[in-house]
């Protein structure tokens, strides 16, 4: 197949946002097929032996052929400016493809749901069919986050999202939520497939000698040894809901409590308040890393002996499949996880972690004192962890399964094409 896989914030494991698009198009590249990624460069880091023209960068990256609008876009940005860098992108990707060389099938991922107008143009204007990936329920994450308040925008944004849902072969929804939510717009069931986001277990293996050697070697210059590590590893926006964990770790040291110790690796528009705070309240048992590059992460999990994967309490928010708690699974560590949907579910049933109230904070405080000197229970869930992680998200594993699920799509497009050449014969 010729894959036009169209993600506006795609990065390689040199960028700091995760990359399941970067090890799918590999994967896609080894088994045979073209891969042309088109993207962003607001995330993407810089490349060997890219070429820079007036708009774009492009390169080829363990063979994929990447063309990268310039397109600034960060998480800072107000509501408008966003919005302008989406459509930025939207005109420039639309150009460009609409020049390429023919491709068989478009594979567009969200977020945001903007990148879907590229892919409905080039299925109107070339015939070229498209599978479209829902990796946050667009629009409605923004209208209950509060950022989409016009009536207006709202009755756009929704007819953009059921046109894509109808005009697509297939959909892939990262989790349950996402599914029953695109299945609520009217879409037929046999178009909607659930592919969750996947455990890297060759970048997250607990077993990795080197990267346990240097974990030891930090902990022991932040005097770290013998307390309890919890990592939050990954975005610090708004929707991450992390000042419960500010609050947590006020509460911690108010109770004189000197054992447990917070690292956040991340970037995020919540970021300079979470470090304010810290600094007013004297806090010691924080750490605030800034952006970490995905190859990095390994060091930061095998530092911690359980992670934290927070959200606001908002019921959208619920669906998410992030990939924060599946590398964890992945480094073999216990997630604790604050919304109350199918992360929730899956930390019971599969005993790997814990749930708590993200409304209250001592509820957390008095889980993190029970464990921190139960390591026995933790390394336990941790070894259970990095099993579901093997059995049911391995990286390799799914990544086959969107390769089926593309070539289906193709098949399916191929035949509706064939019957209508003749029957109009």
């Amino acid at each position: 197949m010729k894959i036009l896989y169209i993600h506006q914030y795609f990065t390689t494991r040199e960028g700091t946002l995760g990359t399941r698009s970067y090890e799918f198009a590999k994967y896609f590249v080894k088994k045979g097929h073209q891969v042309t990624v088109l993207t962003g460069d607001s995330y993407l880091p810089p490349m060997e032996g890219e070429e820079a023209g007036w708009f774009t960068r492009t390169c080829t990256v363990d063979g994929i052929r990447i063309i990268a609008v310039k397109n600034a876009y960060s998480n800072y940005m107000g509501f408008l400016r966003r919005a302008l860098a989406f459509f930025a992108f939207v005109f420039f990707s639309t150009w460009i493809a609409l020049f390429l060389k023919r491709h068989d099938l478009v594979f567009a991922t969200s977020t945001p749901l903007t990148v879907a107008i590229t892919a409905l143009l080039l299925k109107k204007l070339r015939r070229i069919p498209f599978v479209f990936e829902v990796r946050d329920l667009w629009p409605e994450a923004p209208i209950q986050m509060g950022a989409v308040r016009s009536r207006l925008a709202i009755r756009l944004l929704r007819w953009l999202e059921r046109t894509t849902y109808r005009e697509a072969v297939q959909v892939v929804g990262l989790s349950p939520g996402m599914v029953a939510g695109i299945l609520d717009t009217g879409i037929p069931q046999e178009k909607v497939s659930m592919i969750p986001n996947c455990s890297d277990l060759e970048l997250f293996d607990p077993s990795n000698a080197t990267v346990q050697g240097s974990a030891a070697v930090i902990r022991r210059k932040l005097s770290l040894e013998g307390k309890l590590v919890v990592l939050h590893g990954g975005a610090m926006g708004v929707a991450n809901g992390l000042d419960s964990l500010i609050r947590t770790a006020i509460l911690l040291q108010q109770l004189g409590e000197s054992e447990i110790f917070f690292i956040f690796a991340g970037e995020g528009k919540t970021r300079p308040e979470m470090e304010k705070t810290a600094r007013e309240q004297g806090l010691t048992n924080i750490l605030f890393t800034g952006a970490v590059p995905r190859k990095e992460m390994p060091l930061y999990l095998s530092m911690a002996d359980v992670t934290v994967t927070s959200f606001r309490p908002l019921p959208i928010l619920a669906t998410n499949s992030p990939n924060k708690f599946f590398d964890s699974l992945a480094a073999g560590k216990p997630v604790i996880v604050n919304a109350a949907g199918w992360t929730k579910e899956i930390v019971e049933s599969y005993g790997v972690g814990f749930y708590v109230d993200p409304h209250e904070p001592e509820n957390l405080a008095r889980l993190l004192r029970a464990v921190k000197n139960d390591k026995e229970r933790l390394w336990d869930m941790g070894i259970r962890a990095r099993r579901l992680a093997e059995e049911k998200y391995d990286r390799i594993k799914l990544a086959g399964q969107m390769e089926e699920l593309l070539a289906k799509a193709l098949n399916q497009a191929q035949t509706v094409s064939a019957r209508g050449r003749v029957w109009a014969k």
